[in-house]
């Protein structure tokens, strides 16, 4: 497992600007194809603005960090926060039949993502785990 990227922020929407540039780079060097990293950035973008709004409340007093590496050929990325935790069923998707809005950003990220778990955190805060193979 080889570590290729660590970016830790305020939870401000301000930081999302050097994170999409944070991953987009993390990608290149893990040789993501351009069309899987324009959508990594997205969905990674989307994630973080959804703790950002959802967990975060918008307040900047809180932490984020993006963890983005290698591991047996999958892109890993793990985004952690210490803001108040949430259940697991807040991360998956509405029925996509649905015309309501909010919910598109979950759909992107599982639609994006080959794997999207929310990791028990023994000191409170989240943990969102996102994985995709590298070479399809």
């Amino acid at each position: 497992m080889y570590k290729q990227s660590d970016i830790s922020c305020r939870s401000c929407t301000s930081q999302l600007r050097d994170i999409r540039k944070g991953i987009k780079q993390a990608c290149q060097d893990m040789a993501f194809s351009d069309d899987k990293t324009c959508a990594v950035v997205l969905a990674i973008d989307e994630a973080c603005a959804n703790v950002i709004r959802h967990s975060c409340d918008f307040s900047d007093q809180f932490k984020l960090n993006i963890e983005a590496y290698e591991d047996d050929g999958m892109g890993v990325f793990i985004i952690s926060d210490n803001a108040p935790s949430i259940p697991s069923s807040a991360i998956q998707p509405k029925n996509s039949d649905q015309l309501e809005p909010g919910g598109l950003g979950l759909q992107l990220i599982h639609q994006v993502m080959d794997k999207v778990e929310l990791l028990p955190q023994e000191q409170g805060g989240n943990c969102l785990k996102l994985s995709l193979k590298i070479k399809a």
